[in-house]
């Protein structure tokens, strides 16, 4: 199948999913600033993972950009991706609204990493086929490796010690993949 066609379904659920939260905010009754710390935790959920998720797609674009074929594997990986982003806009409000509580954060935690987790299998399967993925398949292993090693800590952590452990590790890991594209961006364009 052409990557174009599956591209242009995978953008607009993606669009949605990172859209549709906002939609789940109660609007406060009153019109004065303490009315709006009831959204607190709900924004700060939500700004965390409009962003991890525009990074991961962003990523996704890199890694795909030079792909013009793709096979049912890869799209079944990708199905599969966008059905635990598609829990995202649920678990943000879950998570906004009982932000010290573990079982929201927990499960919060155990969706991104299957995100994270279906991301890697896509890529590998991209690799089989595709030289222009080959090519950096080993960096994209180490910095795979590291994101959910990152991920895995914080939700052990917000097992047993602080519930918030787990969004932290989520900003923790884009921050650590925001440098290392840029790093290995830079390294690319020198090397060229």
């Amino acid at each position: 199948m052409s990557k174009d066609r599956f591209v242009a379904f995978f953008d607009a659920i993606m669009a949605i999913i990172m859209t549709i939260v906002v939609l789940e905010f109660v609007i406060p009754s009153g019109t004065n600033w303490s009315d709006l710390d009831t959204l607190g935790y709900q924004v700060f959920a939500y700004a965390i993972s409009f962003f991890w998720l525009g990074g991961m797609w962003i990523n996704i674009h890199n890694i795909w950009h030079n792909v013009d074929i793709i096979d049912r594997s890869v799209l079944w990986t990708n199905i599969a991706m966008l059905f635990f982003s598609s829990m995202i806009p649920f678990l943000v409000v879950y998570v906004g609204r009982n932000i010290n509580e573990t079982v929201p954060e927990v499960l919060y935690g155990m969706d991104v990493l299957c995100i994270t987790v279906l991301n890697e299998i896509s890529v590998e399967l991209l690799a089989r086929h595709h030289e222009c993925v080959k090519a950096k398949i080993k960096s994209f292993r180490l910095s795979i490796i590291i994101d959910i090693a990152i991920k895995v800590v914080g939700i052990i952590f917000g097992i047993t010690v602080f519930p918030m452990a787990i969004l932290i590790s989520v900003i923790v890991a884009m921050i650590f993949l925001i440098v290392w594209i840029t790093i290995t961006r830079e390294q690319d364009v020198n090397i060229d």
